[in-house]
């Protein structure tokens, strides 16, 4: 806009360039205008949900640069997995639950041993009485100590069939946890392996965009000049630096994704509190 605007007070320009070049500035300006709306939104919720207690204090950012780790492997991510996941945990523990409460069961049609013993004290006081004309006799307190035990073997015969069927229903609860431990397994493997891929395409386009926004840059560098000289016009001139813009979020976009790709990972390696 400085340059179609000193173009035009020369006279080397006409009005509808410079009117046109404030156009695309108000838009620029207008969609930086949003942009900061929404950064503010965002502290708003971020604030709400630390629970603080002043919502208009600002935060102090001191990078606001978005740093991944590059270095993530598969192969040490599957095995965190299978070992930390609390699906799988929790899933594992299920089943073990299971395998216990099949053997409870089946050990009732076992022959049993049980030991019983008692210990018994018992104490009574008397005073003392006078029993003939010849004299009084005093009775003397008594105490009494009692110990039994005994033994008893035996083994359940016949209960209706009520603990072959309890038995089979374990069995059955116990395969369906199997089961379900290996549907659950089989689903963070795959959601790990697909957000992996996802993982590795978005490095990829980082690279990429990074080129590009280099590229961008350049070109932007050479249009300006270009457009001092009045060989480019205000039109080529926009797309240009669309095409600069673009790319920078572009790059913003594919960084931020891969970002959330590496704490999904940690997540389900169950890893998410060496992040924090």
């Amino acid at each position: 806009m400085r340059i179609d605007e000193e173009r035009y007070l020369l006279g080397a320009s006409s009005k509808l360039e410079l009117l046109q070049s404030i156009v695309y500035l108000n838009e620029d300006s207008s969609r930086l205008a949003r942009q900061k709306e929404e950064i503010l939104e965002s502290e708003v919720r971020l604030k709400k949900l630390m629970a603080l207690e002043n919502l208009e204090d600002s935060i102090l950012l001191t990078d606001t640069c978005i740093i991944f780790n590059p270095d993530l492997v598969y192969k040490e991510l599957l095995d965190s997995t299978l070992v930390l996941n609390t699906g799988l945990q929790i899933a594992r523990k299920d089943y073990r639950i299971s395998q216990l409460d099949h053997k409870i069961i089946a050990s009732r049609s076992y022959p049993y041993l049980n030991l019983s013993s008692g210990y018994n004290y018992s104490y009574r006081g008397y005073g003392t009485g006078t029993i003939s004309d010849y004299g009084a006799l005093a009775i003397t307190n008594q105490h009494s100590r009692t110990f039994n035990y005994g033994l008893t073997l035996g083994i359940d015969i016949f209960d209706g069939l009520n603990q072959r069927r309890e038995k089979t229903n374990a069995l059955i609860e116990m395969e369906n946890k199997n089961y379900q431990y290996q549907e659950i397994e089989q689903e963070i493997r795959a959601d790990l392996l697909t957000v992996y891929y996802a993982y590795e395409n978005n490095l990829r386009l980082v690279q990429m965009e990074e080129q590009n926004l280099d590229v961008a840059r350049e070109n932007l560098e050479i249009a300006l000049e270009r457009y001092r000289l009045g060989n480019l016009s205000g039109l080529e001139l926009r797309e240009v630096q669309k095409s600069l813009l673009d790319a920078e979020e572009r790059l913003i976009s594919v960084k931020y994704q891969t970002k959330l790709a590496e704490i999904s990972l940690l997540q389900i390696a169950g890893k998410i509190m060496d992040y924090i």
